[in-house]
């Protein structure tokens, strides 16, 4: 099993129903979240066939990709509305696009230390030799942070999963 990391920030933005009695008011989420790495392990046999396997992340090298996995889950007691995990891209990393899963949420990144948020690839304007200007795709390097945002409501006991690569530079 990978090893639990302290890369991650967690932003809740919680709204709930009113309620009409006492306990139902002071009901609240409680967001849980658990961050596993693990590192891409790919060994070839004797036919070309390449067989990928996770292992501990212990320890890294230039080149190598890392698989985050983020589990997070409401252990409160009302549900989590537009509920945000937010995870800084490990430093000394970047991101491989296209690498990320979250089934039930909308994928951001930033490319400003978590300030705004975009949809992915971010593009800016680059202007040429001939003055012309035109909107170039940002190195994977550029990236600092992505965050998923649920699209349904996370009701007390749900656990949802998101995960994306880093490569080590």
């Amino acid at each position: 099993m990978g090893r639990r990391v302290s890369i991650l920030t967690i932003s809740l933005l919680a709204t709930m129903a009113v309620g009409s009695v006492a306990t139902a008011r002071d009901a609240k989420p409680r967001i849980v979240v658990d961050v596993t790495m693990l590192k891409e392990v790919v060994v070839a046999d004797g036919q070309g066939r390449r067989d990928v396997s996770l292992q501990d992340a212990s320890s890294t090298s230039p080149g190598d990709t890392l698989v985050l996995r983020i589990d997070y889950s409401n252990q409160g007691e009302a549900p989590a509305h537009n509920a945000r995990v937010v995870d800084p891209i490990p430093e000394g990393t970047q991101l491989v696009p296209g690498s990320w899963t979250a089934p039930g949420a909308e994928m951001s990144v930033s490319v400003d230390g978590g300030q705004t948020w975009q949809s992915f690839p971010v593009r800016r304007p680059v202007t040429q030799a001939d003055g012309t200007t035109v909107m170039k795709e940002v190195e994977p390097s550029a990236y600092t942070h992505v965050r998923w945002t649920a699209r349904e409501p996370l009701a007390p006991g749900d656990v949802r999963s998101a995960t994306f690569k880093v490569k080590v530079r």
